[in-house]
């Protein structure tokens, strides 16, 4: 680890400040919210940052908010303010565990939606945000575009500000979860993200199920696996059928921390795991699975 070097710090107070700084002398800046990625990394050798965005003064970016049938999660929102908001009700147990399994308590409470997202194969929202369809919104001076959560490039002169989805329908339920070699340790070594829709009883409206590394060092939809569920019984035979498919379209990449074929190995269990809580839920009374009950 080494010293913070000395930086030149812009902190705006206004996003349209933030966005012509961004344009013209400090295109190129490093954007600076909760600071969890980038202060370890700017103390890692190796690492250069000579102009810093201070974001922390844009408190109007920090919100979840339902608008008709949209979800509007603003970038600089926390994760403990994200986990625990009100407005995302039991069904989207899948914010409410990442608010869990999300490092510390002061972690929890200094990472943003925004940070998290823009650190990639790193960060554990865009798993999520696949799962919810979501979309992301990002601007410069002259311009707003959306972008996928999981395919997600920043120029210089761009942040992001905003997160999307539609709002959960019908008898629906999500969970995630994230195995760690060590107890809150961060980034995880397989996570991954289910959701599960009922049509009926027992009759599988819809499935959707992300990984971390599905491909690589890829995060993304496990499709194979959802059509062997989508439109069947919810039942162990079915659920077994596509956990096979799902061992055979994941090819994670290993490193020093786990082997692709022990990547995987996990990730099966914990995607058999996702689909009965979610079941679990669902199997509540009608409208429980609004409540937060035990995520």
């Amino acid at each position: 680890m080494h010293e913070l070097p000395q930086l030149d710090v812009y902190a705006p107070s206004k996003l349209g400040e933030a966005l012509s700084y961004l344009s013209g002398e400090g295109r190129g800046s490093r954007l600076l919210a909760g600071g969890t990625w980038l202060i370890p990394a700017m103390r890692k050798e190796g690492t250069r940052v000579e102009r810093v965005v201070d974001l922390s003064g844009l408190s109007n970016l920090s919100y979840v908010r339902r608008s008709q049938n949209l979800l509007r999660i603003g970038a600089l929102t926390t994760i403990s303010g994200l986990a625990d908001s009100d407005i995302l009700d039991g069904r989207y147990c899948c914010f409410k565990r990442l608010g869990r399994l999300f490092g510390s308590a002061a972690t929890r409470n200094m990472a943003t939606v925004g940070g998290n997202l823009a650190a990639g194969a790193a960060g554990d929202l865009a798993e999520i945000l696949a799962v919810l369809e979501g979309r992301v919104i990002i601007h410069n001076a002259r311009r707003k575009r959306v972008a996928s959560p999981t395919a997600l490039r920043l120029a210089g002169d761009e942040m992001i500000v905003e997160v999307q989805f539609a709002d959960l329908k019908g008898h629906t339920a999500t969970w995630f979860n994230k195995f760690e070699k060590r107890k809150q340790g961060g980034a995880g070594l397989v996570t991954t993200t289910t959701l599960l829709r009922l049509r009926d009883r027992r009759t599988v409206g819809d499935v959707r199920i992300a990984l971390s590394r599905i491909r690589g060092k890829e995060t993304g939809r496990a499709e194979k696996a959802e059509a062997q569920l989508r439109g069947k019984a919810a039942n162990p035979e079915n659920i077994q059928r596509a956990l096979v498919a799902l061992e055979s379209e994941m090819h994670p990449a290993g490193d020093y921390q786990g082997s692709s074929r022990f990547r995987k190995k996990i990730a099966v269990a914990m995607v058999r795991e996702g689909l009965e809580k979610c079941l679990e839920r669902l199997d509540q009374a009608p409208g429980r699975a609004r409540e937060e009950g035990q995520c």
